[in-house]
């Protein structure tokens, strides 16, 4: 039988202390599951260019992506817009592609997350949203 002596924790609480302790650091200390990028200009600027060139070099005859529809919601009051690329038999559907932008410093960081990063296409997204966010506008590097 265990007994807590006055003062001392007794050893439920000492454990569940312990535990507490490790969630908060597993929240703090766990890899991101989204890529980052800085843009020199306003989060709506960022996006509004990437959505440009999404619509020039992605969605103009590229197979790749001919599955895909993409919506971009620019108009953000939450300072946050963000451009989905949805499948396009289910357009009320989970987004397979994320790229959302956030005031940082001067720019913006352009954030880029979602189950098409996973796919054979995912080098080639991440290298054309980095390009975008930089801001050109070309197609391909």
């Amino acid at each position: 039988m265990s007994r807590a002596f006055p003062g001392q924790p007794s050893r439920g609480a000492f454990l569940g202390a312990a535990a507490a302790g490790l969630l908060l650091a597993g929240c703090l200390g766990g890899p991101k599951d989204y890529f980052s990028y800085a843009a020199a200009s306003a989060p709506s600027s960022a996006t509004a260019g990437i959505a440009d060139a999404m619509r020039r070099c992605w969605f103009s005859g590229e197979p790749a992506f001919s599955g895909y529809i993409y919506a971009p919601e620019l108009n953000s009051y939450s300072g946050r817009p963000r451009i989905l690329l949805l499948p396009k038999g289910a357009p009320g559907g989970l987004p397979q592609l994320v790229v959302s932008a956030e005031a940082a410093g001067r720019g913006s960081e352009v954030k880029l997350f979602g189950p098409l990063l996973g796919t054979s296409e995912g080098p080639r997204i991440r290298a054309d949203i980095a390009r975008w966010a930089a801001g050109s506008s070309a197609c391909q590097a």
